[in-house]
């Protein structure tokens, strides 16, 4: 069986790449756990969601990292390659600075719209994502080049270091402000070993020179449809601990960044698959090679995620039990709703990595009016949490449907030329 697998290139780095997930995976969830007894609930909350703020505000920051993959994958000439991935590396540190100050110029106005007790976490928050940038950049060129093991150890490096500075920080005192800042110190970490990996150094980024050329400007182009559909999974995964933590009093949006934590799982446990998927689709490869590929992920994501999403149905009390304790049983009901949103976004997450990966615009369309329409529903109801999960979630159920429509819409076509040949 393993034989068979290992002769399949694709399943083969999704193998090690699984394995290297799982691992992080691990590190990853005994954050939340350990984390949650440490802590009282409210702060909790306040590191959930300024976990949530990252990974909304980085969204611009993994445009880069498929831009990146997509540019190693398809390039032809090495020069090629590297003058336009020195080009967005400048772009990308000018955008993401400006993230950053903007951060912490308003920061006293988010630690009062999130009902905050200190803008201490948004000042780690501004400096986590210029660290993540330039992470980013080094493992998206490990990605594209196959080497899954390489990634797998940064990100290793990345969750168990946070998990170790987090212990530390927190126990001496320093509660969300701890936690954050733990994030921080384990991407230096991971930051090194990228570097040394990818045989770069800091200052080729600032002696870079960049020319303005046509095939520069398709690549902006293509960065803003990389960015709506980056934009819009980023937030059907996340953007709910935001929402909550706004309409909602502090001890309950605590607890259900807990129950979002969990959830988030099931997401987490597949994304790896989406990772290797865009650095096997090819503009060059038949269509037919491709949805091979497309198959075999989707097949992957059914299976992996599929027995997370039974486990967390059948026996979602166990699973807060086990996970994050026994105070968070009060909200178990919300967990089997939740599984089905993330299970939902995990598909469309390998859906849109593939349109990314060929370059289909149509899929811009989809990205921007999907979070739009979350907001609008939330906006009118938002009077119980389950009420916010089931925007999200029929909000999701329709990109599904749309995508199936077009699925269905080539298929027919395909073979109405067939006839006709």
């Amino acid at each position: 069986m393993f034989n068979k697998v290992f002769q399949d290139n694709f399943l083969k780095y999704n193998f090690i790449f699984f394995c290297g997930s799982m691992v992080v995976a691990v590190f990853n969830y005994l954050y939340h756990p350990i984390l949650s007894r440490m802590m009282d609930i409210e702060s909790f909350g306040e590191v959930q969601t300024i976990i949530s703020l990252f990974l909304l505000f980085s969204m611009v920051i993994g445009v880069f990292r498929t831009i990146v993959v997509n540019i190693v994958t398809n390039a032809q000439e090495i020069k090629e390659k590297q003058e336009l991935i020195l080009m967005l590396q400048k772009a990308g540190l000018y955008i993401v600075s400006a993230f950053s100050l903007s951060i912490i110029l308003f920061s006293p106005q988010l630690k009062s719209f999130f009902n905050f007790h200190s803008v201490h976490p948004f000042i780690s928050l501004a400096v986590l994502l210029v660290l993540s940038l330039f992470f980013t950049f080094r493992s998206a060129i490990l990605q594209a080049l196959h080497k899954f093991k390489e990634v797998s150890i940064a990100n290793i490096y990345l969750s168990a270091g946070r998990l170790i500075f987090a212990v530390l920080l927190v126990y001496i005192g320093w509660a969300s402000f701890g936690a954050i800042t733990a994030i921080v110190l384990s991407q230096i970490l991971a930051l090194i070993y990228v570097y040394l990996k990818t045989g770069d150094h800091l200052m080729s980024l600032m002696k870079a020179k960049v020319k303005i050329t046509s095939r520069i400007k398709k690549e902006l182009s293509y960065a803003l449809l990389v960015f709506s559909a980056t934009l819009c999974v980023t937030f059907l995964y996340s953007a709910d601990v935001i929402i909550v933590k706004h309409y909602f009093a502090a001890d309950q949006a605590g607890f259900y960044s807990g129950i979002a934590t969990i959830a988030r799982i099931l997401f987490f446990s597949t994304a790896s698959v989406a990772g290797v998927l865009i650095s096997f689709i090819k503009l060059e490869n038949s269509k037919k090679e491709n949805k091979k590929i497309l198959k075999k992920s989707l097949f992957l994501v059914g299976g992996l995620g599929g027995a997370v999403l039974l486990t967390f149905l059948l026996v979602p009390a166990i699973v807060i039990k086990v996970l994050i304790g026994q105070r968070y049983l009060v909200y178990a009901n919300l967990l089997p709703r939740l599984s089905l949103l993330l299970f939902a976004v995990s598909i469309i997450n390998v859906l849109f990595f593939y349109y990314l990966a060929l370059r289909k615009y149509f899929l811009a369309i989809i990205a921007v009016l999907s979070p739009l329409l979350v907001l609008i529903l939330s906006y009118f109801r938002h009077d119980s949490l389950l009420q916010i999960i089931n925007n999200f979630l029929w909000a999701s159920i329709l990109i599904l449907i749309i995508l199936s429509l077009r699925f269905l819409w080539q298929f027919l076509n395909i073979r109405q030329n067939k006839i006709y040949e």
